[in-house]
Parts: C-alpha cells; sequence; structure tokens
C-alpha cells in the first residue's frame, strides 16, 4: 500500500531542500547528529508519523530511520516509557540544521523531539530486523557528559560488544541526549536476533559479565561505581516498525505476464537481505514457484553460479570485475546481461556508499571535474577494453598519453605556492574499490598515477604499529596535514576528521558542480554513486528464461522497489534509470 501524500507546503519544502543541497558550498565534515523522536506513553502515535519519516528517508534529507512501536515494559508491574520510539540520523551538523529549518516543523505535536550523541555502537549484518527482539533501556545519567561517556566506553561498550561477539545481539547503540545533567536521557537500544537469541542472551549474561570483571580493568572499576553515575529507568520490549513505502507511483506496478512454477535459483550477495526479501514478495504474486537463495561470502561466486548453470538470478555486492566476466563470455560466447535494481547509500557500511572526494581543508579548492579527477588519479595507457559483439576487446581509441595527465595543482587552476607543487594521491586497497575506478574512469586500465597510496578499513590492518599506519583514518589524517594531498574516502571516515573537506563534484565541463549529499545520492545527480547489479544469462538477440525475466520484471517494478526502499540500505531507482533497465530483459 502506498503511503499517503504528504501536504502541499511540506513538498515545497523537501524540494527546496533538495535546491539548495543540490548546489551547496562545501559540505562541512563532523559527527553524524541525531534526533531521537519519542512518543510519550499513553498517546496515540500521530497518523502521520510514519509517512512523514518515511518521505525524509527517501528523499535522502534523513541519512537513515529506525522506528520502533508498542513499547512494554520488560518487567511486570513497570510503566511503559513509550509509545513509540523513532531514530533519525543525520550525516552532518550541516544537514541537521537544514532539515530543522527546512522540514522539522512538519511534526505533528505533543512529541519529546530532542539531539542526542551515539556514545557507542556495534552491529551485525545481514540481519532481518522484522524477526528481531529490540530491548530500549533509559537511564538518567547524573554525571557530566564528559564523565558519563568514559563511563560508557569503559563499561557498557566492552558488554554489549562482549555480546555481539556471540552474534545473539546484532546491534547495540547508547545515545545521549543533549540536555543538562539530571534531564537528559540515555537510551540504550538493543536488537537481538530473534526470540531464541534473545532467551539465550539473557542466561548467558551472568558468565560474560564475569569474564569481563576478570578480564577488563575499566569494566570492574566501573561495575562497582555505576549507581552513582546513573538512575536506572525501565527497559522496555519494542517492535521494530517498517516505515510505509515511498511514494513510487510514477514506477510501474508489477503485473505478472507468465506463471512461474517451479525452481528459480538465486545466488550471489544478499544485498543487506534485500534479495531475500525480493524473493518473498515475488512469492506472493507466484504461490506455486519454489525460489531457493544462497548467499556467498563474495560476489564473484554469482557470476561462476551462472556460467555452471547453479544460479538463474546473480546479485552482486560490487561491480563484476573483467575476470568475472571472461569465463562466462568463454562458456557462452557472451557477456552476462549486467541489470541496476538500485542505487547505492550515502555512507552507511554495507549500502554501497558514494565516494567523496576529499582535500586537507586547507586547500582553496571547492569544486573539481569528473575528468580531471581521471587524469589527477589515473595515468598514460595505450588503449583500454570496450564491449563490441557481445565481448570485451582492446582498443587505442581509449589510449591516453603521458601529457593529459594532471599532476601539479596549477594544472586546475591554483596558482602561488600551488602553482607547481605535485597533488599527492590517497584511496583503498579493496578489490571493490579499485574495480568501481578502473571499470567506470579507466576502461579497466590498472595503471594508476605512481604516487596513489592505498589504505584499508582499520579492521582489515593487522593489530600492529604496521597495520595501523595503513588505515584510512591514517591516511585521512595525513591528508588533512597536507595541503597538496586529494582523497578517494567514504563518509563513514570522512566525518570522523574534521580537518579535511569534502568537494563538490562536476559531471562534465561547464555543469554545475553536486555536492556529496543523501537527497543527491538519491537522485543520482551526484556523479560518484554506485549501484547495485543483478546479472542474468540472456543471449543476444533471443529471449531471457521466462522465470528469469519475470522475477527481474518483480524487481524493478513499484512492488519491487518499494522493498528496496524499505531495506533502508538502499535508494530505489529513478523512473527513467529504470526504465532503462527494463529494455534489458527483451
Amino acid at each position: 500500500m502506498l503511503m499517503k501524500k504528504l501536504p502541499r507546503s511540506l513538498h515545497s519544502l523537501c524540494a527546496l531542500f533538495t535546491l539548495l543541497a543540490l548546489i551547496s558550498g562545501i559540505q562541512a565534515v563532523a559527527s553524524p547528529t541525531n534526533v531521537l523522536i519519542r512518543v510519550p506513553a499513553g498517546s496515540p502515535v500521530p497518523a502521520q508519523l510514519e509517512p512523514l519519516l518515511a518521505q525524509w528517508r527517501q528523499s535522502g534529507q534523513v541519512a537513515s530511520v529506525l522506528l520502533l512501536t508498542q513499547g512494554r515494559p520488560e518487567k511486570a508491574g513497570e510503566k511503559a516509557v513509550f509509545e513509540a520510539l523513532a531514530v533519525l540520523e543525520f550525516p552532518t551538523e550541516g544537514s541537521y540544521q537544514a532539515w530543522r529549518q527546512s522540514a522539522a516543523s512538519a511534526l505533528p505535536s505533543g512529541l519529546i523531539v530532542r539531539r542526542a550523541d551515539a556514545l557507542t555502537h556495534g552491529e551485525l549484518t545481514p540481519r532481518d530486523s522484522n524477526r528481531s527482539v529490540f530491548v530500549v533501556n533509559t537511564y538518567t545519567p547524573t554525571v557530566a557528559r564528559e564523565r558519563y561517556n568514559e563511563f560508557v566506553q569503559g563499561y557498557i561498550a566492552p558488554l554489549y560488544e562482549a555480546q555481539r561477539a556471540t552474534k545473539r545481539m546484532v546491534r547495540y547503540t547508547m545515545y545521549l541526549e543533549h540536555e543538562e545533567v539530571g534531564k537528559a536521557a540515555a537510551i540504550a537500544i538493543l536488537e537481538y536476533r530473534d526470540p531464541h537469541a534473545f532467551a539465550t542472551n539473557t542466561a548467558a549474561k551472568g558468565k560474560i559479565r564475569e569474564e569481563l570483571t576478570a578480564s577488563h580493568p575499566t569494566y570492574a572499576k566501573f561495575h562497582d561505581i555505576k549507581d552513582s553515575l546513573r538512575i536506572d529507568s525501565t527497559g522496555s520490549f519494542a517492535t521494530y516498525t517498517e516505515l510505509p513505502p515511498p511514494d513510487l507511483s510514477d514506477l510501474p506496478a508489477y503485473k505478472p505476464e507468465f506463471k512461474v512454477v517451479g525452481g528459480l535459483r538465486i545466488i550471489g550477495s544478499e544485498l543487506k537481505n534485500a534479495v531475500d526479501q525480493l524473493a518473498e514478495g515475488f512469492h506472493k504474486f507466484h504461490p506455486e514457484a519454489k525460489l531457493s537463495t544462497s548467499h556467498i561470502p563474495s560476489s564473484e561466486g554469482g557470476i561462476a553460479a551462472l556460467y555452471f548453470n547453479l544460479a538463474d538470478v546473480a546479485p552482486m555486492g560490487d561491480d563484476a570485475k573483467i575476470t568475472d566476466m571472461m569465463p562466462f563470455y568463454n562458456t557462452f560466447g557472451y557477456l552476462p546481461t549486467e541489470i541496476s535494481v538500485a542505487t547505492g547509500g550515502f555512507e552507511k557500511r554495507g549500502s554501497l556508499w558514494a565516494f567523496a572526494v576529499v582535500v586537507s581543508k586547507d586547500n582553496p579548492l571547492e569544486e573539481i571535474g569528473l575528468d580531471e579527477l581521471k587524469r589527477i588519479f589515473g595515468s598514460e595507457r595505450s588503449g583500454g577494453w570496450e564491449i563490441r559483439n557481445h565481448n570485451y576487446h582492446y582498443t587505442s581509441k581509449l589510449a591516453r598519453s603521458a601529457d593529459t595527465n594532471i599532476r601539479k595543482w596549477g594544472q586546475l587552476g591554483l596558482k602561488g605556492e600551488y602553482a607547481n607543487r605535485e597533488i599527492e594521491t590517497f584511496g583503498y586497497a579493496s578489490p571493490g574499490f579499485s574495480t568501481y575506478f578502473e571499470r567506470n574512469w579507466f576502461h579497466w586500465s590498472k595503471k594508476w598515477n605512481p604516487n596513489f597510496r592505498e589504505y584499508v578499513e582499520p579492521k582489515q590492518a593487522t593489530p600492529d604499529e604496521e597495520g595501523s599506519v595503513v588505515t584510512s583514518l591514517h591516511g585521512l589524517e595525513q591528508i588533512a596535514q597536507n595541503k597538496y594531498a586529494i582523497g578517494l574516502a567514504a563518509m563513514m571516515h570522512v566525518v570522523n576528521n574534521p580537518g579535511v573537506k569534502v568537494l563538490r563534484i562536476s559531471p562534465r565541463p561547464g555543469a554545475l558542480a553536486i555536492a556529496l549529499t543523501p537527497e543527491n545520492v538519491a537522485n543520482r545527480t551526484y556523479p560518484l554513486r554506485r549501484d547495485a547489479f543483478f546479472y542474468v544469462n540472456k543471449p543476444p538477440g533471443r529471449p531471457l528464461d521466462p522465470k528469469a525475466r519475470e522475477f527481474m520484471r518483480f524487481v524493478l517494478s513499484r512492488e519491487g522497489q518499494e522493498i528496496i526502499a524499505r531495506v533502508q540500505y538502499y535508494y530505489p531507482l529513478k523512473a527513467d534509470y529504470l526504465l532503462e533497465q527494463l529494455k534489458k530483459l527483451d
């Protein structure tokens, strides 16, 4: 069911917000900002709250939204704390301020709306929150924020992380409201995989506490004084509530053209549980279909499943590499058909986040062109790969000479001390990173700027000094201190470094430079966004297997895109781009 139309005034505000974000200046970099919205216990949940939250999330005004309803006491005899609790996350202070000025007034009256900081957070994916058990614990700190944060880091975080390590707890976050001592609430949201995981975690919690007391010095220290740092309140159970789907009335509704009976095999990435939900949605239209999903640790296996005839559809978490495609060609004499099913997210881990281009805040550059980036990060080449006759062929048409490289800041128009200084480049070492840029910028060439420095996420580095100097956080620190450096990064890492700034990107010479904002990723105007792809085996000039075609028609329908939207990791496709994908099925 589509959500109700929002008031015309709100749509106007949303449109204004999007326009301002599109043409805004350098994006301020700061820690994410959170807003907690509570419906007090005993008050009805306003009917317009859910569609309002959905509108903000799908427009990109809000990076992510968690909605919990039906708050009820965890222990018999206690009172409920809330009827509903919504957590809004904004990627930056600037995005929060824009929302507050242009859209927050649309919230119905009677709600408790407060800013909050996330003091500690951890999660596991994939997870299906519809099957989870949520517990919300509320405390009143009696000490200053700094002291309470020490308590959280030394006591709460180790306890929650130890439970997450068992994989029974799949998410935890401790928020602290921006209020004075005695009035601010510290709210812990805990998500357990399912009722069995919750029950077994409760039984095991005593042992976990004993082990932490023996092995974790700060845990034992704070355990003895915790009652002097906070006042306990009631714990509450709550129900995860999916936001209503966005108004996707401009997308085609799904109407079956072929009755699917029997097996349909889907092997590849689970795309943060989206694939299973798409399979369930498709089954409602085709009850005699027997869909099987098999998720594998690496997306590359999806293409292999196609050419080994083990799959009918192969979802991928990254762009397929040319080395994935060649074995398929060698098997069938043509390449698999690539179909975009969703626009990647803004900065959330695992969402196929868009790439940020960053420089030191002391660098005068404010925007840069896409072609300039290709010539800064890439190198001269004798040719490149292009698809002809359903296969990759190498051609000198895609060659680029050394004199087209951009190596000095003066080539970008910077003068004075910058003019003759070398541009120092930074990026990631992960295969998904290099695949995206080698495919989209270099025509599959692997020739990068010789000074390109590679880093990895902290979890991928060795846990020693040699590993710490090759983490992305260290790389961003270097950029912050070096006004002659430029890097390709993730906003989830950038937001914690106020020493760098994010450049606007112009998609072509003379075009408006676009800021990296959730709105501009969702509307596909930001050039360095990514896509989630499904691959199928469609012989050139011949029809796609009718079962696979029917499933892909569902994924590319209004109903399928509503599922994509509800997962909240990706954005649904825009109508014109979705129609381009549908044409690939015929």
